[in-house]
């Protein structure tokens, strides 16, 4: 049997981001806060729901629609509220990363070289706000949401999906993310990965990696 070839002696030919707390900051306690503030519910209610249900989880994964994700919160939770301002609260959680200007820079040199493309667990509401609010996603040559992907990190099936879509080999790309579990996902699959912290710690990573700039 033919000896396969160590991943570092192979060339990188593409660079996948995560989008959540790389490229753009979030925060899901601001959607839950608000949502009990209009409803008087429970907040640990509203917090199991919305992080540990299989809605949540149907929703990532693009088997349910928006509405019908809207319409299980409001039965679950008794919510009052209109599809308007669910959808108001729901999206109103992210903002710029601190390093933005310096992480959209990085893009641009990265994109020089290398086809850049993204992996994340989102769903159809926050994908759709972000593609309007902000202009980060612009240097993607394609993005992989796991809405439309039909399954989410950790799982190795997003990344094989993504690797197959790209044409590219495992050892022949790098991804970052700012989860270890999703790192070591990545790492499995047999793909370079990267944790990422802050921008100069991901810099010196990627140089590491023989990544040009």
């Amino acid at each position: 049997m033919k000896n396969r070839e160590p991943r570092h002696k192979i060339k990188i030919k593409a660079i996948i981001f995560d989008l959540g707390n790389v490229l753009l900051n979030y925060d899901i306690h601001r959607a839950i806060r608000r949502l009990c503030a209009d409803r008087k519910v429970s907040i640990w209610k509203i917090w199991i729901h919305f992080l540990t249900s299989p809605t949540v989880d149907d929703y990532v994964c693009g088997r349910i629609s928006c509405r019908e994700f809207y319409l299980r919160a409001k039965r679950a939770l008794r919510l009052t509220i209109d599809f308007q301002s669910f959808r108001k609260h729901w999206n109103d959680i992210f903002w710029e990363n601190s390093e933005a200007g310096g992480i959209e820079e990085l893009l641009v040199r990265l994109k020089r070289h290398y086809p850049l493309y993204l992996i994340s667990n989102t769903n159809k509401m926050h994908f759709d706000y972000i593609r309007r609010k902000y202009k980060i996603l612009r240097h993607f040559r394609k993005t992989f949401p796991s809405h439309e992907m039909g399954c989410q990190k950790p799982s190795l099936e997003i990344y094989q999906k993504v690797l197959k879509r790209i044409k590219l080999r495992p050892a022949e790309t790098v991804f970052i993310d700012d989860v270890a579990k999703f790192v070591r996902a990545a790492h499995q699959v047999g793909m370079h990965a990267v944790r990422y912290r802050h921008k100069n710690q991901l810099i010196k990573a990627l140089r590491e990696l023989g990544v040009q700039f």
